[in-house]
C-alpha cells in the first residue's frame, strides 16, 4: 500500500508520503520494502507517485528533464498537460497501453507562484486550488480521504493552511494511516516542502527527523486536548459558550417575554 499527501498552501505546497513498498507479480504481493517517494528535483520542484516504481520514475525522469519549461509556459495548465503528452507517447512506445499503473503530484513555480498538479487514472493533470487545496494518493486514500477531511474542516475553517500547519496535518493523516493498516503502509514518513521566505522567493527542502517528531509531538498534544475535554462532555460543560443554533425557518424566533407586571405595551398590568 501506499499514501501519499499533498496540500497547496497559501505560502507555498506539502508533499508528504509514507516509505512502504510492495512489488507484486501479477495480483500476488511478493515483499515489501522501502522507497522514497517524495523528491525535490530542478526547477525547483516536488514530485511525490504511488503505484507502479518504474513507471513513477520515468514521470520523475520527464519532470527533471523539461522543468525549464514550466516558467516558459503562458498559463499554468500547459506545463503538466506536456507531461502527460510526453508520458503517454513514451509508454505507447513501449508497449506499455492500457496498463498505466502510476498517480503522482507535482508541485513546481509557474511565473513567480507554487502550483500543484495532480496526475490521476491514466496520468491525467488536475491543478490544485484555493478551494480544493488537498489531494491523496495511492491504496491508503479509503483511509486517508476521510480523515484529512475531518481535520482539515477543524483547523482549515478560513481557507488553505500554510505550510507549518499543512505539514502537521499531513503528518497526522499518514501516522493515522500507517497506525489504521498495519503491515500495508509503513514509516518513516517523508515529507518535502515549498516555501516562500519574507523575501517572496520559494525554496525546497526536506522537512527533517527533528522537525517531524515535533510534529508527533503536537499530535499527541491535540489527542491530550480532547481527552480533557471528555470530562467537559461527562459534566455537561463540554458546550459551554457555544452560541444557540439559528431558529428554523419554518419556526420563526419567538419574542421575548415581557418583564414582569409590564403588558406587552409597555403599561403596568
Amino acid at each position: 500500500m501506499t499514501v501519499v499527501v499533498a496540500f497547496l498552501c497559501s505560502d507555498g505546497a506539502v508533499i508528504a508520503a509514507d516509505s512502504m513498498l510492495t512489488p507484486t507479480l501479477g495480483q500476488l504481493n511478493v515483499g515489501h520494502h522501502k522507497a522514497i517517494k517524495v523528491h525535490a528535483l530542478s526547477g525547483p520542484q516536488i514530485v511525490g507517485w504511488a503505484g507502479d516504481q518504474g513507471q513513477a520514475a520515468r514521470f520523475t525522469a520527464l519532470a527533471e528533464m523539461h522543468h525549464q519549461v514550466a516558467n516558459q509556459v503562458p498559463t499554468t495548465l500547459e506545463y503538466p498537460l506536456g507531461l502527460t503528452q510526453g508520458l503517454i507517447a513514451q509508454f505507447t512506445a513501449t508497449g506499455i497501453v492500457n496498463s498505466i499503473g502510476v498517480n503522482a503530484v507535482l508541485a513546481f513555480l509557474h511565473r513567480g507562484s507554487c502550483r500543484c498538479c495532480v496526475f490521476e487514472g491514466p496520468m491525467q493533470p488536475r491543478l490544485l486550488d484555493a478551494q480544493h487545496y488537498y489531494v491523496v494518493l495511492g491504496s491508503g486514500k479509503l483511509s486517508a480521504d476521510p480523515f484529512v477531511r475531518f481535520i482539515t474542516d477543524i483547523f482549515c475553517r478560513s481557507g488553505q493552511p500554510n505550510v507549518r500547519e499543512a505539514t502537521f496535518l499531513a503528518t497526522w493523516t499518514i501516522q493515522h494511516v500507517i497506525d489504521t493498516n498495519p503491515g500495508g503502509v509503513a514509516g518513516p514518513i517523508r515529507i518535502t516542502v515549498f516555501k516562500k521566505d519574507l523575501s517572496g522567493t520559494y525554496s525546497v527542502y526536506e522537512i527533517p527527523e527533528d522537525e517531524l517528531e515535533e510534529h508527533q509531538q503536537a499530535i499527541e498534544s491535540a489527542a491530550d486536548a480532547l481527552r480533557n475535554w471528555r470530562s467537559g462532555v461527562e459534566s455537561g460543560d463540554a458546550a459551554k459558550g457555544v452560541p444557540p443554533p439559528p431558529a428554523s425557518p419554518s419556526q420563526p424566533a419567538q419574542p421575548p417575554a415581557p418583564a414582569q407586571g409590564k403588558t406587552p405595551s409597555g403599561t403596568s398590568s
